[in-house]
């Protein structure tokens, strides 16, 4: 996404405009609807502090553009006459979260009520694929998946999430898993896409969003999503939003370096998180060949796999599963030091091995995070599997269309 700057600091006090005001309303009124289900009018203006001329002609103007529908009356505990519900139009806007990953594309489209109306995911190696040839095949799948609403006339909003550095441009500047370099995804996507509106940002950090709104860290504020695959992903959100850095490139905590002497071919020759915890290190290190893993397999064979060798009580599985999460231990250590998280959220391979991993990332926190003798830092595993970035693009879209009403 864009690097945004703040606005120059005034000592004046500033009139709202009235185009500013209505906006903040417009945002209260579906924001109220879109987090708590179907209310009443009069609830709606209870709840938003504006009065109830304003929330019915706010309504009104919602409902004929199709964002809003009245339900009829619904009796909803409240002194007086009954109120009528009103929800989100589930066919008033397409929200599509999009995926590019080194091993394959996914896609789901949510509707206003956050239902999923299509899902699908296809495995193929992407690394040293025509870039182009593969965000032909993601438009491809976004013209389908918008087949599964009644009408194209809604709003649409698509977010894709990419494996690595995003500028502000709309470029891939960096995906070195999948061995892209400075690629205009933007520019391909609108060539391909029939100009559908877009926002790029890193697989992680929308993974962390979809634990953030419905996952494992939905009553957090402050944590840390952390994915395991062929490379190491991170996410970090900072007092309930998403922090991106002051250049957009927050959270890469794969190439953190905690280990100097080992320059196996890590990113800049030294023994980064990524480099000893990596999906290559646990299969080397179980002895896997490389022949092992099926051409077509997804995102989460590894940790399936491992996981089914460490039941039937596989001690060299158990050896690598140990020594991955001491490396990792040893990561998250000096994260939990830098930036005092209420949780670690683990997703990808690691979400398989809890069971396995826990221990070994717990001994290095406790032996080296300073604090963690006063403040408890649970570490969480995620639930979504693989759909954890198409859950976040969907959910970031869906917030995209909210904003895109209330302007």
């Amino acid at each position: 996404m864009a690097v945004t700057k703040n606005p120059p600091i005034s000592t004046q006090a500033q009139p709202a405009d009235q185009k500013t005001v209505r906006r903040h309303n417009i945002g209260l009124v579906l924001n109220n609807i879109a987090k708590g289900g179907l209310r009443s009018r009069a609830k709606v203006s209870e709840e938003t502090g504006l009065n109830p001329s304003t929330v019915s002609s706010l309504i009104g103007e919602l409902i004929e553009r199709g964002l809003l529908r009245d339900v009829g009356v619904r009796l909803d505990g409240a002194v007086g006459r009954p109120g009528r519900g009103l929800e989100l139009n589930p066919e008033g806007g397409a929200a599509l979260g999009l995926e590019i990953s080194d091993d394959g594309l996914g896609v789901l489209a949510l509707d206003l009520s956050s239902t999923p109306r299509y899902r699908a995911f296809f495995s193929q190696p992407n690394r040293g694929r025509d870039p182009e040839d593969v965000v032909r095949q993601l438009a491809d799948l976004a013209r389908e998946a918008l087949t599964s609403f009644r009408s194209r006339n809604i709003e649409i909003a698509c977010t894709i999430a990419l494996p690595g550095l995003v500028g502000g441009n709309g470029e891939l500047l960096e995906g070195p898993n999948i061995d892209w370099h400075q690629v205009p995804i933007r520019q391909l996507w609108h060539k391909y896409s029939d100009g559908l509106p877009v926002v790029l940002d890193n697989e992680a950090r929308l993974a962390a969003y979809a634990e953030l709104t419905s996952g494992a860290a939905a009553m957090l504020g402050t944590f840390a999503y952390i994915s395991g695959g062929v490379g190491l992903g991170g996410g970090l959100v900072l007092d309930g939003r998403i922090f991106r850095g002051a250049h957009g490139f927050a959270g890469e905590f794969g190439h953190v370096a905690i280990e100097r002497n080992d320059t196996n071919g890590a990113w800049n020759g030294d023994g980064t998180v990524q480099l000893l915890a990596g999906e290559a290190t646990l299969a080397r290190l179980a002895g896997l060949q490389a022949d092992t893993r099926p051409p077509l397999a997804d995102a989460d064979w590894m940790g399936r796999y491992i996981a089914e060798r460490l039941r039937a009580g596989d001690a060299q599985a158990l050896t690598a599963v140990q020594q991955v999460g001491s490396a990792l231990g040893v990561g998250l250590a000096s994260l939990l030091n830098l930036l005092d998280m209420q949780a670690i959220v683990l997703g990808g391979y690691f979400s398989h091995l809890d069971p396995w991993l826990l221990e070994p990332i717990e001994a290095q926190i406790k032996a080296r995070v300073l604090s963690q003798r006063w403040c408890q830092c649970p570490i969480l595993f995620s639930a979504m599997g693989r759909e954890a970035a198409v859950r976040g693009a969907a959910a970031w879209s869906l917030d995209v269309i909210l904003q895109r009403a209330a302007d």
